[in-house]
C-alpha cells in the first residue's frame, strides 16, 4: 500500500521503495492536497502556492501539466493505484486513504491520547503518544520552506507535537518515570523557554528524582527571564508549584497537579476530590420575570419555583479609560474576599501586548486557575465551555472578575451557570448587550479625590505647601486616575523643586508626551480604550472641540445633517465615553456635553483638521428639547 510522509522530507513509500515525486513544484502540489486528503483544494490556492504572489500568464495550463506527470508518478509500477487525483471543479481532489497519510496518523494518536487523558490512563497516554511520536522524522515538509501553506501547516503540526509532549510528560511523571522526562523536557526548554508547561514538568521531574533545590532555583531564573524579556511574572501553575514545593506538598515529592489513574498496573497518586454535580446550561437571568403558571406546567415535580429567584449577578463597571476601573474592581475583591468562600477569581481579557484574548484563552487561564492541568484542556472552544460548566460548580459565594473585556462575545461563554457567583466585569464598552447585567458607571475623580490621591504618591506636605498648583495639576489631569498617578510618579523624585513651577512646566508640555513613566503610558492606554472609534468618529470630535462645554444645537450645527444623525453621533460617543452629558441647564431638560480628558489632544492625533460645517462665531440660539436618549 502506498505510504506518504509529510512529517519530515515529502516521500511516498510503497513496498519495494521510495517513489520518484518529480521536479521541485510538482512535489509543492502533492503536499498541499496532502494537507487536504480527499477534500477538493481550488485551483487558485494551487497556484497561490506554486507561484506564490507572481504566477506566470501559463500558470494554469502549467497546472495542468504538474498534475498529469504527478498521476504518472502516482501509478507506481503499474500496480492498483492508491491515490488517484481527480479533477473536480473547482479544483483538484487527492483521492486517498487519509491513515496512509502520516500527519493524519500521528493527529489521530494525539487526539486519542488525550481522551485517554481526560479518563486518567496514564499507561494508555504514553502508549498512544509514544506511537505519534515514532513517525516524526523532523519538520514537516522538510526542504519546501517558503511555501506560504505549507509553512502555516507545519507550525501548526509542530504546536501539535508540543502539546502532545506536554500530555505525554505529565502522564509519564504520574508513572514515576522522573528521570526520563527530565533528560527529554532539558533540551525542548531551550528552544521553547517561554512555554510554561514544559517549565512546570522540569521542575517536577527535579523533585522528583530529589532535586527540590534545583526546582526553586530554576523557578527563579524563570522568572527572571520572563520578567526581563516579556514584563511579565510566571502564570499561576508555575507560581502554585514553586508554593507546593516551598510548603512540602506533594509537588515537592514529584507528584502531579491532578490525578491521572491507568486502568492497570499502576499505583493512583492520589484519589480524586467529590466534585458537586455539574450544570451543563448557559447561565440563568438574574431579572428573569413571570412564567409561574408555565414553570409549574413544565417542571411540575418542582417546588417554589415563585420563590428567590437563584442568586446569580453581573455588573458591568464602565467608564472611560484611564478611569480606574479595574483598580476598583480589584481593589473591591481584596476588600470582600472573606465574603466570597468559594474563591476570587481574576481573569485579564487582555494579552501581554494589550491585545484582546480569544474567549478559549481566558477560559482556559480560568480552568488552570481552578486547578485543570493545561495539558489536559480540551482544544476548543465549546470544550472548554462544557469542562468549566462541569469544575464551576460551587454552592458557595464567589467572585469572578473580568477585566478588560472588549465586547458581549467575549464575555458570554466565561459566565457561571451555577449560583451563587458574582461576575464583575470591567470594560469601557457599557456592554449592553450582556441580558440582565447591571452597569456601574465611574467617571472622573472630582477635586477633593484628585488632590487626596496627588497626597499620597507625593506627600502631603508637598501637595499642601502648594494647594493652588496642585489644583492646576489635578485639573490638567482630567480627575483620571491614571494620569494622576503618572503624574504623581513624576512629581515625586522632583518633591523638592517648587510646585507651581512644575504646575507651569505641566500646562506648557506638549500635552500626552508628559504622562508616561516607566512602561507606563497613558496615550498607549487610551487609544487602547478608544479602539472602537472610526477615523470619521476622531473627525467628528475634532470638530465638537469648541474649548468648551456645548448645547445639542451646538454640535447640530458643527456636524451639519439632520437632527437625528447628529443625535445619532451623539449617543455613539457618549457609549464610548469619548463624551459625555454633564448638567441639565434648565426645566425643559436640555443638557451639555463635554469631551473626555485628552480626546481633543488624541483627535489631533487621529485625524486631519476637519471642515467646519459652521463658522467659529456662528452664534446659536437654539436649544433641543432634550438630551439624546441613554441606551
Amino acid at each position: 500500500m502506498l505510504q506518504f510522509n509529510v512529517l519530515g522530507p515529502l516521500a511516498a513509500v510503497t513496498g519495494s521503495g521510495q517513489l520518484a515525486l518529480g521536479p521541485f513544484k510538482q512535489q509543492v502540489l502533492l503536499a498541499v492536497l496532502l494537507c487536504r486528503p480527499d477534500s477538493v483544494v481550488p485551483v487558485d490556492r494551487l497556484v497561490d502556492a506554486l507561484w506564490s504572489e507572481d504566477p506566470p500568464r501559463s500558470a494554469g495550463k502549467n497546472l495542468q501539466v504538474y498534475v498529469h506527470h504527478l498521476r504518472r508518478a502516482l501509478a507506481h509500477e503499474g500496480h492498483e493505484v492508491d491515490a488517484r487525483l481527480l479533477h473536480q471543479r473547482p479544483g483538484y481532489r487527492l483521492a486517498v486513504d487519509p491513515r496512509s497519510i502520516d500527519m493524519v496518523r500521528f493527529e489521530q494518536g494525539i487526539d486519542m491520547a488525550r481522551r485517554a487523558a481526560a479518563e486518567s490512563d496514564a499507561v494508555r497516554v504514553d502508549q498512544l503518544i509514544r506511537e505519534a511520536m515514532s513517525l516524526w522524522r523532523g519538520r514537516p515538509f522538510g526542504g519546501m520552506e517558503g511555501v506560504a501553506p505549507l509553512d502555516a501547516e507545519a507550525a501548526r503540526l509542530d504546536e501539535r507535537r508540543l502539546t502532545g509532549l506536554e500530555v505525554w510528560f505529565t502522564a509519564r511523571l504520574r508513572l514515576g518515570l522522573h528521570h526520563e522526562v527530565l533528560d527529554e523536557v532539558e533540551p525542548l526548554l531551550a528552544e521553547h523557554p517561554f512555554r510554561e508547561q514544559f517549565r512546570a514538568q522540569h521542575m517536577r521531574a527535579l523533585c522528583g528524582v530529589g532535586r527540590q533545590n534545583d526546582a526553586l532555583i530554576a523557578y527563579d531564573e524563570t522568572r527572571r527571564l520572563f520578567s526581563l524579556e516579556l514584563g511579565l511574572e510566571p502564570g499561576a501553575v508555575l507560581q502554585q508549584l514553586q508554593r507546593e514545593i516551598l510548603e512540602g506538598g506533594p509537588a515537592a515529592a514529584g507528584g502531579p497537579a491532578a490525578v491521572m489513574v491507568p486502568r492497570q498496573g499502576a499505583t493512583a497518586v492520589r484519589e480524586p476530590e467529590p466534585m458537586a454535580p455539574a450544570v451543563q446550561l448557559p447561565p440563568g437571568l438574574p431579572d428573569f420575570t413571570g412564567r409561574t403558571r408555565e414553570l409549574d406546567a413544565l417542571l411540575p415535580e418542582v417546588e417554589a419555583h415563585a420563590g428567590p429567584t437563584a442568586s446569580w449577578r453581573v455588573t458591568v463597571v464602565t467608564g472611560p479609560p484611564g478611569v480606574g476601573k479595574s483598580t476598583l474592581a480589584v481593589a473591591a475583591g481584596h476588600a470582600a474576599a472573606e465574603a466570597y468562600p468559594g474563591g476570587v477569581h481574576h481573569v485579564d481579557l487582555l494579552d501581554g501586548r494589550g491585545l484582546p484574548r480569544t474567549p478559549a484563552e481566558a477560559l482556559a487561564d480560568l480552568l488552570q486557575q481552578l486547578g485543570e492541568p493545561a495539558e489536559l484542556l480540551p482544544p476548543d472552544l465549546p470544550g472548554l465551555v462544557r469542562r468549566y460548566r462541569a469544575r464551576f460548580v460551587l454552592r458557595v459565594p464567589a467572585l469572578l472578575i473580568l477585566d478588560n473585556a472588549v465586547c458581549e462575545a467575549q464575555v458570554r461563554p466565561l459566565l457561571p451557570s451555577a449560583p451563587p457567583v458574582h461576575t464583575v466585569v470591567t470594560s469601557c464598552s457599557r456592554l449592553a448587550g450582556l441580558d440582565g447585567s447591571e452597569v456601574l458607571e465611574l467617571g472622573p475623580f472630582g477635586e477633593h479625590d484628585a488632590l487626596e490621591l496627588l497626597r499620597r504618591i507625593t506627600g502631603a506636605d508637598v501637595v499642601d505647601a502648594e494647594p493652588e498648583a496642585a489644583r492646576r495639576i489635578a485639573r490638567f489631569c482630567g480627575g483620571l486616575p491614571l494620569a494622576l498617578r503618572i503624574a504623581g510618579a513624576r512629581l515625586a523624585p522632583r518633591r523638592f523643586w517648587p510646585l507651581t513651577k512644575l504646575a507651569d512646566h505641566v500646562e506648557s508640555s506638549c500635552g500626552l508626551d508628559w504622562f508616561t513613566v516607566g512602561d507606563v503610558d497613558l496615550r498607549r492606554s487610551l487609544r487602547r480604550g478608544y479602539d472602537s472609534l472610526t477615523g470619521e468618529d476622531w473627525s467628528r470630535l475634532q470638530l465638537l472641540d469648541l474649548g468648551r462645554d456645548f448645547t445639542f444645537m451646538d454640535a447640530w450645527l458643527r456636524l451639519g445633517g439632520e437632527p437625528a444623525d447628529a443625535a445619532q453621533t451623539l449617543n455613539r460617543l457618549c457609549d464610548a465615553h469619548a463624551l459625555t452629558s454633564v448638567r441639565p441647564l434648565g426645566p425643559d431638560g436640555t443638557c451639555l456635553f463635554r469631551l473626555g480628558a485628552f480626546v481633543p489632544d488624541l483627535a489631533r492625533e487621529q485625524a486631519p483638521p476637519p471642515r467646519e460645517a459652521v463658522p467659529l462665531g456662528c452664534p446659536v440660539t437654539a436649544v433641543c428639547a432634550g438630551p439624546p436618549s441613554d441606551r
